[in-house]
């Protein structure tokens, strides 16, 4: 989810927040006017009251967001590997994963920045800090207790910064207004978190711009803790690997490369695009609509490179065999046409409804292979309308040979195995037993659109298939 996906929420949020808050201020008046009858002395000013409402709107909202929007879905779940989220979106090197950090931050800073205005007490950093960490702290142990959020070190992290970041700079405020100038330590203040995220972020991206190849999403944040795990390893490693080859697909996190193709369908298939790209993870999503209203969705998977349009109202279209293969001939025509479809794609129909171009290549081919290939899959179900499919699936890369590679061996490899160094959805657990079967060579994409050698071992985890992706290429 982007940052625009998230103001989108928190938009209809604002109409509950400000009416939960009009409530409960109300009757907070209400109760405050009979005290104040009863000879109470303590006063609550004008700007107490204001901060208090907002206070109170900013915890709805953030309730809202991170708590009763979701389905308890994750019962259990605790992340207490700090710096974990740092790890994971060096290695996916996701726009989405910087973001959930920066909103993090983002989403705690009103709580610092109003808290100064409640009395003189919060007017210093350590009442401030502490109720930062209990808020967030409650939040969170909340989260874990109703099963719909993680409980993560990292969150507890970034809301406390981004909440202290927020008090940073209303004390700058107030001090400026205090003093009736800016001095260079109110300016400090302000700036010292943003700087030093700032300098955090743009080091990493300089790190990652001057190495030649990309980041592996296949290495895990967290490695798995394999001391009470019982490993059996039943097949033989080799202790040493020959070179091998590297290739590299220009079609992978490149946005250029999919407003070219959303354009292209567009343009052809005179659509008219409805809003704003959205984010979701990987994916970057276009949708279109018809000259009749019907909707289209084009989803570019930026970490594969392959992208499909799909019509968002399904409908069985069946054809008869000689017109399904004259619509196939259109269809490779115009691919052709707009250099999408290989000259060594094979067509075929399946189903009665579906065309399809496949082109294979052998991982031992590709790894003793020294040209340019393609390699892929183009599946297209036609709809009713003349051209306008039902869904359009382009799962085709072409890969440019670039040179060959040392890698490890797949001894070495299998090291980080009991190392723990491996992903796997849900962790392992005491008595938990791994059964080590079988390895082989095989490739995948990594963030630059290197397509790196990596061994996979295939096995059983208590009885359940298992297998794991571990980096080849020699460091």
């Amino acid at each position: 989810m982007d940052l625009i996906q998230i103001i989108g929420r928190i938009l209809p949020i604002l109409a509950i927040a400000l009416a939960a808050g009009v409530v409960v201020i109300g009757i907070t008046y209400s109760v405050y006017i009979a005290y104040k009858k009863r000879g109470g002395k303590r006063s609550i000013t004008r700007r107490q009251f204001i901060a208090s409402f907002l206070l109170l709107g900013w915890f709805v909202i953030v309730m809202t967001l991170t708590t009763f929007s979701r389905g308890a879905n994750y019962e259990g779940w605790i992340n207490l590997e700090l710096f974990s989220g740092y790890i994971n979106a060096w290695n996916q090197w996701s726009l989405s994963e910087f973001q959930l950090i920066i909103f993090n931050m983002l989403m705690f800073a009103p709580l610092g920045f109003i808290l100064p205005h409640i009395g003189m007490k919060t007017r210093h950093v350590k009442p401030v800090l502490l109720i930062s960490l209990l808020v967030t702290l409650g939040i969170e142990i909340f989260q874990m207790s109703t099963g719909r959020g993680i409980f993560e070190l990292d969150d507890i992290l970034h809301n406390t910064l981004g909440s202290m970041a927020g008090y940073l700079l209303m004390r700058a405020i107030l001090d400026s207004v205090e003093q009736r100038k800016i001095t260079l330590r109110s300016l400090w203040k302000a700036l010292c978190i943003p700087l030093v995220f700032t300098m955090l972020f743009s080091s990493a991206f300089i790190i990652y711009h001057n190495k030649e190849l990309g980041n592996l999403s296949i290495r895990p944040a967290i490695s798995q803790n394999m001391n009470q795990v019982e490993i059996t390893l039943n097949t033989r490693l080799p202790d040493e690997a020959e070179k091998v080859s590297l290739y590299r697909s220009s079609e992978i996190h490149n946005l250029e490369y999919a407003k070219r193709v959303a354009s292209l369908m567009k343009d052809y298939f005179e659509l008219h695009q409805k809003g704003s790209i959205s984010i979701d993870g990987y994916n970057r999503i276009w949708t279109f609509l018809d000259n009749t209203g019907t909707e289209f969705t084009f989803n570019y998977d930026v970490s594969r490179g392959t992208w499909s349009l799909a019509s968002n109202i399904e409908a069985n279209t069946p054809v008869e065999p000689e017109d399904l293969i004259k619509q196939g001939q259109e269809y490779g025509s115009w691919l052709t046409q707009n250099d999408l479809l290989p000259k060594k794609a094979i067509f075929s129909t399946q189903n009665g409804d579906t065309v399809r171009w496949d082109i294979e290549k052998k991982v031992t081919d590709i790894a003793k292979g020294d040209s340019d290939y393609d390699t892929g899959l183009i599946i297209i179900v036609p709809s009713a309308e003349p051209m306008i499919p039902q869904n359009l699936l382009y799962f085709m890369n072409k890969n440019i040979y670039v040179r060959v590679v040392d890698i490890i061996s797949p001894a070495e490899a299998y090291e980080e195995i009991p190392k723990g160094n491996f992903y796997i959805y849900n962790s392992l657990k005491k008595g938990d037993k791994l059964n080590v079967n079988k390895y082989e060579l095989t490739y995948t994409y990594d963030s630059k659109g290197y397509y790196q050698p990596v061994y996979r071992f295939e096995g059983e985890i208590n009885g359940e298939h298992w297998d794991a992706l571990i980096p080849a290429v020699m460091n």
